[in-house]
């Protein structure tokens, strides 16, 4: 430091070192380099560094972050300016920082000249602290205020100088300029404002606040709500100011009187129920309606004494003890029962109800309730009986009958199981109804289910195929109707029925007038043809014998000729099954004697007949010529069948004690499925030039032995023809070769 000469630099000195000394700030002299000159006590105990350290060195006093701020003030300094209570950061010895207030001013010599620089540096941190704890206590209190859901309004002379945003709302303004500056008493009833104004310059007065009043309060937009109010002074010399505190009170008002309503509602509910309603505490009955009194035959004083045990059968106590146990113990809340009650007489009555836990007096109760179901359990068991007896009745009823849903099967009875052949269910139930519907008439079929769901009205028989689950094929024909509340839902019920006997039947019928038209037709038809044809037949052989150079044409006539006369034969043979002789023949030997017949034509066509013909047989009532003329036609069809040569296989076995079953069976082409169903109608026939008459007596001849005729047949793989034949009652005891045909 620079020295002051004279008296006055001498006393100067000494002031400034006992300042120096005696100050509590940290003082710092340093030069304009920002070489440390001179530090007091209190600078080394706020900086942690001792004088010695520090003299002749610049100190690292200022943060980094700060250093751009240091220098401006420097400037400031350079320029005369004096700085005081700058507040800032400084750093200590130890790195750590602390909030100071610093003061720099320059140090002049004789001349005027700045020669040096002296800093009073206090700490102000805790000073700082308690600041930063005043604001954040002031905003805690006015954010607790402002975000209070309970109204606080401030009024000075009655006027409104602040409201908080919920005693805005409460008034029915939108901004606390809406009422911030009107008189309060405005919001308050004429009659009650001049005893309000009383009270509020009584709780000034006395400078307490006012007990808990109730009054009603006019709001902005004029209705008129019901408050509780408190009025609260602020404490100050010659203040007039007070809080308003308020509470809305009209929501709850409500509710008190919506509760006793309820409770009056509850109460006429309870009182009127049709179900017995009790409750009960400490094991005894502490509430019972009128109905449960009645429901068991006891005055309500009666049911007041008696325990909840005499109730309730001795055999269900001990499940409906449980449940209590259980509700009491919080375990279940509400449980659901069935039981059976005692009533005063002795006699049985059917109950359920609920068991809740409540509380009562502000102790766990029971609240129960009893309602008398004998009569309910009646119908239903006497309509659980009528859906057994009526299930039984579709089961086991002829018709066959099935159920679906969306096309798929639910239910099928016995007789529908019969009709698809099978006896497992789950061959049927969850397949849709139409997998087993032939591909040619699902389409028709599935139009007809969607109109009958959307009728009620049932749909005609419509003939169909069937595929059953066995591959058979079937004739059938169906109508369905639409069922409500079939297990909760919308279903169609199907009744079904196999027509294919019946289709075979008609088909026989048919084929019956047919033949007998024809038989008919030949008798007269044949004659009138045989005259004339014995003619032309004669005059043809004349006319060929005198025309040697046209035998060709003459030949092709007699021919044609020729043909014409084995229709007629065949024509005349369909009118002699009429005129049959039977009597009991033996069937091994009537086809051991036409396998003779024919093996001379067989052998020219290069066919072996092989014969697997059971000589156990027994005879059979028949005609054996007529017979013997379907053995030939089948027979010699087999091998016409078969240009290339093959096997014919000829097998008559017993099928059962009243069949025997005759199979003839070819390796030719086998014959069209279009074909096959129609054989048997006159001049149908597969062969060039055949006239399919043989085919229809044969038919015709089956048909009078009581017998049938069936063809099956598949291209490529040959023909087979199968003949029943019954055997008479005085013979179907005779032993025979029982076996599948």
């Amino acid at each position: 430091m620079a020295k002051l000469s004279g008296h006055v630099g001498t006393v100067y000195e000494q002031l400034m070192k006992s300042f120096m000394t005696h100050s509590s700030d940290g003082i710092v002299v340093v030069d304009l380099e920002g070489k440390v000159l001179e530090v007091n006590q209190a600078f080394e105990k706020l900086h942690g560094w001792k004088k010695e350290e520090v003299v002749g060195t610049v100190l690292p006093m200022t943060p980094p972050h700060l250093l751009e701020e240091a220098r401006e003030l420097h400037e400031q300094v350079l320029a005369g300016r004096t700085v005081n209570g700058y507040e800032t950061y400084k750093l200590k010895k130890d790195g750590t920082l602390f909030h100071a207030s610093v003061s720099i001013s320059p140090i002049l010599d004789a001349e005027g000249r700045i020669t040096a620089f002296a800093g009073v540096e206090r700490d102000i941190t805790e000073q700082k602290l308690a600041e930063k704890k005043l604001v954040e206590s002031e905003e805690r209190y006015r954010q607790l205020v402002e975000f209070s859901p309970e109204p606080i309004i401030a009024l000075d002379d009655y006027c409104v100088f602040y409201a908080n945003p919920a005693a805005v709302h409460l008034v029915g303004g939108e901004r606390v300029e809406d009422i911030s500056g009107k008189c309060f008493l405005e919001f308050i009833p004429p009659e009650l404002s001049a005893g309000l104004a009383l009270l509020i310059d009584q709780s000034l007065g006395r400078q307490q606040p006012s007990d808990i009043i109730t009054l009603k309060l006019v709001r902005l937009d004029r209705q008129t709500i019901e408050v509780e109010l408190k009025i609260v002074p602020i404490l100050s010399p010659g203040n007039t100011s007070l809080q308003l505190l308020f509470r809305d009170v009209s929501k709850r008002k409500t509710a008190e009187q919506s509760l006793e309503e309820t409770e009056k509602l509850y109460e006429c509910l309870v009182e009127n129920a049709l179900a017995g309603v009790y409750l009960y505490q400490d094991e005894k009955m502490v509430y019972v309606n009128p109905y449960l009194s009645v429901l068991f035959g006891y005055s309500r004083d009666e049911v007041m004494k008696i325990k909840l045990e005499t109730f309730i059968h001795s055999e269900d106590w001990a499940a409906f003890r449980s449940i209590m146990t259980q509700t009491l113990d919080g375990r279940i809340s509400t449980f659901p029962f069935t039981a059976r009650g005692k009533k005063k007489d002795g006699s049985i009555v059917y109950l359920e109800g609920l068991v809740t836990l409540t509380k009562y007096k502000g102790k766990p109760s029971l609240l129960g309730t009893f309602q008398d179901v004998t009569y309910k359990n009646e119908v239903e068991e006497a309509l659980r009986e009528s859906a057994q007896r009526y299930q039984r009745l579709i089961k086991f009823l002829p018709e066959p009958i099935v159920i679906s849903d969306a096309g798929m099967l639910i239910y099928a009875n016995k007789s529908a199981m019969k009709l698809f052949r099978t006896t497992v269910e789950s061959e049927l139930i969850g397949k849709s109804l139409f997998h087993f519907v032939h591909p040619e008439h699902q389409q028709e079929t599935m139009r007809i289910e969607r109109n009958v769901m959307r009728t009620d009205n049932p749909s005609q028989f419509k003939e169909i195929k069937m595929i059953c689950c066995d591959g058979q094929t079937i004739e059938a024909e169906f109508s369905s109707i639409r069922i409500h509340h079939y297990m909760g839902k919308t279903v169609m019920l199907t009744v079904l029925r196999d027509i294919t006997d019946r289709k075979q039947a008609e088909e026989m019928m048919i084929r019956s007038e047919k033949l007998s038209i024809i038989g008919q037709l030949a008798a007269g038809l044949a004659h009138e043809i045989r005259n004339p044809l014995t003619s032309l037949k004669g005059f043809t052989q004349l006319l060929k014998s005198r025309s040697k150079d046209d035998s060709f044409y003459f030949d092709t006539m007699l021919t044609e000729l020729e043909r014409i006369n084995l229709i007629v034969n065949d024509f005349m043979t369909l009118a002699k099954p009429q005129l049959s002789h039977f009597g009991y023949g033996n069937v091994h030997g009537m086809l051991e004697h036409v396998i003779s017949v024919l093996s001379h034509q067989a052998i020219l066509m290069n066919v072996d007949l092989i014969s697997r013909v059971s000589t156990e047989l027994p005879d059979i009532y028949c005609d054996e010529n007529q017979l013997k003329q379907v053995f030939i036609n089948l027979i010699k069809n087999a091998i016409e069948a078969m240009p290339q040569g093959g096997n014919v296989v000829i097998t008559a076995e017993r099928l059962n004690p009243d069949t025997i079953c005759v199979k003839i069976k070819d390796q030719g082409e086998g014959i069209p499925d279009t074909i096959v169903h129609k054989l048997g109608e006159p001049f149908l026939t597969t062969k060039t030039n055949g006239t399919g008459l043989g085919l229809m007596i044969s038919y015709r001849i089956m048909e009078h032995h009581r017998g049938s005729l069936k063809i099956c047949s598949k291209e490529k793989l040959g023909t087979t023809v199968k003949l029943l034949l019954p055997v008479p009652e005085g013979r179907s005891s005779e032993t025979g070769a029982a076996r599948s045909c």
